[in-house]
């Protein structure tokens, strides 16, 4: 599927950044002038490939075409030139992995994406190792086929001429971040934010770390190199021959969740948003503070500055949301368009019995199971499509609330509001059952590309748009959700998800 969208015709004499956002299943560029305004937008889908039971993947080679496409489309459609693009960001679904060869420029494997399951054995092993601690303490992360290092590590162990070609030199891995620079500049590069999601990066002295390295048996010469998030050109600038037939420098690069963070503004310490897309990324400025979480949450550097300055964030991820309602349209054919969703689901009340956990590739924070898997439980007779989709927008913001609590006791704030944006919270039923579930007031704008215009952010400040994220100005007005239950139904409703949570832990490995 490909749409393309302007709105607003631009001026001839303005100046422009554009971005190349990466995201799970779907590809965008988005042209925005300095006040943050969406000139043009090329959106185009890409498609997941299952080979096994929790396998993902995807294919390297639609992805850089599908985003030459948009990029492409985006430029003509919208009359933009691209001499007034001044300088081009990126943000990325983070920790998919992959490798190429440097001379041909062909990947040697598919991307393996964030959400595949396969080397959960292996990450089982390496806890009852004794790996767990020291992992923590110098990447912030939980062990978890989640990350990149065990699908790098899975690579190498079952391809045995890729160390062959690793010795050459001429193996590289990168996150999609890397794989998009490589092909528009040549340049084998990732930055601060995505590394510290591979757990082979040291949070502390921001570096690849030697003693990780060796536990997974990673050869230190295929790996990008590493910069802070934005400055002038930091990532290199466009082949002359490339889509944009010039040479424009890549000024911000951020995994599409420290993207979100910075594009909604949260600039403080302490301020929180939850992005709502595929799946469901909680996270909280912890600025220069690295707080280790002693609630099963990440720490994870937010960015790094072009002022050298790094910044922190704890968070929790959610492997499936947005996945959840395609799975009602394409697998269950219980709605034919995503409207219905909002339609169906205010026909049902608050139901304390019927629950959905939509653990289909495990559970991530706070429970980091791998072997969970999803479940519908207290179906009567009674029970119709209305109430599976009730119960699927429920489950949404029960995940988020079991995120919330953890980050306010690692924290020690008592959050009392929250800012959300991605593709599901643009459903208003959504919205207001998330006030109800968390207890919080939730802050939406009625803006979609959050984590692209974060992206943009990074690169006017690596062009001296602003000098910091301070200058940052957004006349933006949101909708605002208030909580409408009393804490009784809220609690009681929160303690029967909490029992279906505990029906689908370790199924997998149980059935084995």
């Amino acid at each position: 599927m490909l749409s393309i969208k302007n709105t607003k015709i631009p001026d001839k004499k303005e100046d422009y950044i554009g971005v190349i956002d990466l995201g799970t299943t779907s590809i965008r560029f988005i042209v925005f002038n300095s006040a943050g305004e969406v000139l043009s937008e090329s959106f185009q889908a890409i498609k997941q490939i299952y080979p096994q039971s929790g396998w993902v993947e995807e294919d390297p080679v639609e992805i850089w075409e599908v985003t030459q496409s948009v990029i492409d489309r985006s430029i003509k459609y919208s009359g933009i030139n691209p001499d007034h693009i001044l300088a081009l960001g990126i943000s990325n679904q983070r920790e998919s992995t992959l490798i190429w060869d440097r001379q041909s420029g062909k990947p040697l494997s598919n991307l393996i994406v964030w959400q595949d399951r396969r080397t959960s054995d292996r990450c089982a092993d390496l806890k009852n190792s004794g790996f767990e601690d020291v992992i923590k303490q110098k990447t912030g992360l939980t062990i978890d086929p989640y990350f990149s290092a065990t699908k790098l590590e899975w690579l190498l162990k079952n391809d045995k001429t890729l160390i062959s070609i690793a010795k050459t030199g001429n193996l590289l891995f990168g996150t999609v971040d890397s794989w998009i620079i490589f092909n528009l500049t040549g340049q084998h590069l990732t930055d601060y934010s995505n590394a510290s999601r591979t757990m082979l990066f040291n949070i502390m002295n921001l570096t690849w770390d030697e003693e990780l390295l060796d536990i997974f048996d990673i050869p230190s010469n295929i790996l990008p190199e590493t910069h802070p998030s934005f400055g002038n050109s930091i990532y290199g600038h466009t082949y002359d021959n490339s889509v944009f037939k010039q040479k424009i420098p890549i000024c911000s690069v951020l995994g599409d969740q420290q993207a979100a963070l910075f594009g909604q503004k949260c600039f403080s310490d302490g301020d929180i948003k939850c992005t709502f897309g595929t799946g469901s990324f909680m996270m909280m400025n912890t600025g220069s503070r690295i707080i280790f979480s002693k609630n099963n949450l990440l720490t994870t550097i937010f960015f790094g500055s072009n002022n050298n300055e790094v910044y922190f964030a704890l968070e929790g991820s959610i492997y499936n949301t947005g996945s959840i309602l395609q799975w009602l349209k394409e697998e269950l054919g219980i709605i034919n368009n995503y409207d219905e969703i909002e339609i169906q689901g205010s026909d049902v009340s608050y139901q304390d019995n019927l629950f959905l956990v939509p653990a289909f590739t495990g559970l991530g924070a706070p429970f980091w199971d791998p072997y969970a898997r999803g479940l519908i439980i207290g179906l009567t007779r009674a029970s119709g499509k209305k109430q599976i989709i009730r119960a699927a927008l429920e489950s949404m913001a029960f995940s988020a609330r079991d995120v919330l609590l953890a980050m306010e006791r690692d924290s020690k704030i008592k959050f009392r509001e929250i800012k959300i944006d991605g593709g599901v919270s643009q459903n208003r039923l959504f919205c207001k059952i998330l006030a109800d579930i968390t207890g919080i007031k939730i802050i939406k704008y009625d803006l979609k590309e959050f984590t692209a215009l974060g992206s943009m952010y990074g690169a006017g400040i690596g062009i001296g748009i602003w000098d910091s994220p301070g200058e940052i100005k957004d006349e933006r007005t949101p909708d605002e959700y208030l909580p409408e239950i009393g804490d009784y139904l809220r609690g009681r409703l929160y303690r029967n998800w909490s029992k279906a949570i505990s029906f689908s832990r370790n199924w997998a490995k149980e059935c084995e």
